[in-house]
């Protein structure tokens, strides 16, 4: 079954919310000791990076290109990372997405949200 824009929107928007809710609460340090403190958390985490890249990926051009500030690409490539990087996460690298690129994509996706109705 095809899914709707609205319903892949909002299963973006779901996967960003838990990703924000995943890493709100974790300092630096908790979170670069991923997988090895906690391997559930650290699996959710992969789990909805993939599930938001892979999303992404079925988004029509007309949606990405009115939010030129969301790197739509950079997130599909991710969840390639995620997908087949299986260890080889670098957590360093990951910190700054999830903190500071997925609120910025998640408000568009609001904003998506919002337009459709």
């Amino acid at each position: 079954m095809t899914r709707t824009l609205a319903e892949r929107l909002t299963d973006i928007r779901e996967a960003a919310r838990d990703l924000i809710g995943i890493v709100g609460a974790m300092d630096d340090a908790a979170f670069h000791a991923l997988p090895n403190a906690d391997r559930i958390t650290y699996r959710a985490l992969k789990n909805a990076l993939s599930e938001l890249g892979e999303t992404v990926k079925t988004l029509p051009r007309e949606v990405t290109d009115r939010h030129p500030d969301v790197d739509w690409r950079g997130f599909a490539g991710l969840r390639d990372v995620v997908a087949h990087g299986y260890f080889g996460l670098r957590q360093d690298l990951l910190l700054p997405i999830v903190r500071d690129e997925v609120p910025r994509l998640l408000a568009s996706i609001e904003a998506e949200l919002n337009r459709s109705g």
